[in-house]
């Protein structure tokens, strides 16, 4: 239950951060991605992923809409379609750091703890100072000392 949480609250804030990160919408893809983020965060997910695709249909290589479609499955604990996004995410932008996070998550979730490693490894690459570099770090110890 504390680690279900923490997920949506690890989410949640990502989500708030992206939103306010994006300013005024600029463009009919952001007003979807904005509306998306607005179901994400109320906890209606199939709304959410139904507004990410609008962006997609509008903009196929906005990397920020398959990440909040990968959240929205992730919290309906459809790891499958969310690796899928997550995945797409990383092939849009291999260089997003945050793709790369939420797809280990995805991957612990489904206790392929080789691949949850992998991910987290590409986020450090990128990100490789900070709390949550700091934490993952350990973590990932933690996961190898379990495999």
């Amino acid at each position: 239950m504390v680690k279900k949480r923490l997920l949506v609250f690890c989410v949640s804030v990502f989500l708030v951060l992206l939103f306010f990160s994006k300013g005024i919408a600029g463009t009919e893809a952001d007003v979807h991605f904005d509306k998306g983020v607005d179901y994400i965060n109320q906890g209606d997910y199939q709304q959410a992923i139904e507004e990410f695709n609008r962006v997609i249909s509008i903009d196929s290589e906005y990397v920020d809409a398959y990440c909040g479609i990968g959240i929205a499955y992730l919290n309906q604990k459809k790891y499958k379609e969310a690796i899928e996004a997550f995945e797409k995410a990383t092939v849009l932008d291999p260089d997003e750091p945050i793709a790369y996070y939420l797809l280990g998550r995805a991957y612990e979730e489904i206790m392929n703890y080789d691949k949850a490693i992998s991910a987290w490894n590409k986020f450090l690459a990128l990100r490789p100072r900070g709390k949550r570099a700091r934490r993952l770090r350990k973590h990932i110890k933690r996961l190898e000392e379990f495999k």
